[in-house]
């Protein structure tokens, strides 16, 4: 038998705290069926969100694109991996629309992976929701939540 928190927001609230992962919240009078997924039982997970300038896209298959991230660190841009999506809808046509550029806009060489990416002007801003970075410095389960008009891309700095 679960235990039951009638104050599952705050728990929550500490989960985030402690940096753990979240919590799995259910129906008071729910039952586990092995095996089975039901809307009775929900995964609320701690995501962070952070912006990152649009740097370059991959194309990929199945109709889905990869954009190539980077943030500033004393002024210079600084590759920060990547986040997937579909092609279809306005973000997409708005990341197109920018300027190309012949290589990378990082300092060095093109980050291993990036040998086919179109490269951008930094001009765009995109907010990424991702659970927590990797040892690596990479991003776990990223997910593309928008573009920004509001924030410039020198304002995207590593934390």
């Amino acid at each position: 038998m679960s235990r039951v928190f009638d104050e599952g927001t705050a728990l929550f609230a500490h989960t985030k705290a402690q940096g753990l992962e979240g919590v799995v919240a259910k129906r008071r009078d729910s039952l586990y069926y092995p095996g089975k997924r039901t809307a009775d039982w929900v995964k609320i997970k701690n995501l962070q969100d952070e912006d990152f300038v649009v740097c370059g896209y991959l194309l990929k298959d199945n109709h889905m694109v990869s954009v190539v991230l980077g943030q500033y660190d004393a002024g210079r841009l600084v590759y920060q991996g990547h986040v997937t999506f579909g092609v279809r809808g306005e973000h997409f046509g708005r990341i197109q629309a920018v300027p190309k550029r012949d290589g990378p806009p990082f300092d060095g060489p093109v980050p291993k992976g990036n040998e086919s990416a179109v490269w951008l002007e930094p001009a765009l801003v995109c907010t990424v929701s991702y659970m927590e970075r990797t040892k690596s410095g990479g991003m776990r389960q990223p997910v593309l939540k928008g573009l920004r008009e509001d924030k410039a891309p020198a304002e995207c700095k590593i934390k």
